[in-house]
């Protein structure tokens, strides 16, 4: 944000949301390193595995009397090709939590800035993300129809997360939205047969780390931007 635009939002109430991108950056940056740094350890595992691999095929594949390289390491090819998909899983339920969080919050700090008594807990609503969002409408009114595209596929985001959180992965009978969102993003993949979801890179996760950044800073920007017009 722009020197000129900051000294606009001095002294307004809702001064605290001037640089969300950053405070929302800073929220999420850390999950990004993690994911980078344990991706290397993946890669690095399953560089040794393919040396062991190699050396015993090398050493012992013309021996008919010898067992085949992948009967030896079997186990620890299915377990390492697994490993993705857990580590994958386990850090989109933390991104989502972080989201909802943060989100919960911009309300809270909303509800003591305008001095009000409901908060977005108090909002009837299917799920916690969805309290979030009508509070900021109906409680603040402040209009968000320009991140209604954004809200849609965070809403596809929150799907894929309750069939972790709640059924291993599994989507039941997924409505054909869900599953071209995911035929269309890379880094996950759904298993017809299995009626499951995969994450099979960390490419998924940063996307979507970088799209709920930009809905929650946009958000946070409508807010001060709506909250600052109106008192003027």
């Amino acid at each position: 944000m722009s020197r000129t635009r900051r000294s606009k939002f001095k002294g307004s109430k809702y001064w605290v949301f001037v640089n969300s991108r950053t405070m929302y950056d800073f929220k999420f940056d850390p999950i990004k390193a993690y994911l980078e740094s344990t991706q290397e350890m993946i890669l690095q595992q399953e560089k040794k595995l393919s040396e062991k691999y190699d050396k015993w095929h090398k050493e012992h594949g013309k021996n008919p009397e010898m067992p085949d390289a992948y009967d030896i390491y079997e186990m620890e090819i299915l377990n390492s090709s697994e490993f993705p998909n857990i580590l994958n899983q386990s850090v989109y339920l933390t991104i989502y939590s972080t989201f909802e969080n943060e989100f919960f919050k911009m309300c809270e700090w909303c509800r003591k800035i305008e001095n009000l008594r409901i908060g977005a807990k108090d909002i009837k609503e299917q799920n916690y993300i969805g309290q979030c969002r009508k509070y900021i409408i109906k409680v603040l009114n402040v209009n968000l129809d320009s991140l209604n595209e954004k809200w849609a596929e965070i809403r596809k985001y929150q799907l894929i997360r309750n069939s972790i959180a709640h059924n291993n992965g599994i989507l039941k009978s997924p409505k054909e939205d869900i599953l071209r969102f995911i035929e269309n993003s890379n880094g996950i993949s759904f298993d017809i047969e299995k009626s499951k979801v995969k994450m099979e890179s960390i490419e998924f996760l940063t996307t979507m780390i970088d799209k709920l950044t930009d809905f929650l800073s946009e958000t946070a920007e409508k807010i001060m931007n709506e909250k600052n017009n109106a008192s003027t």
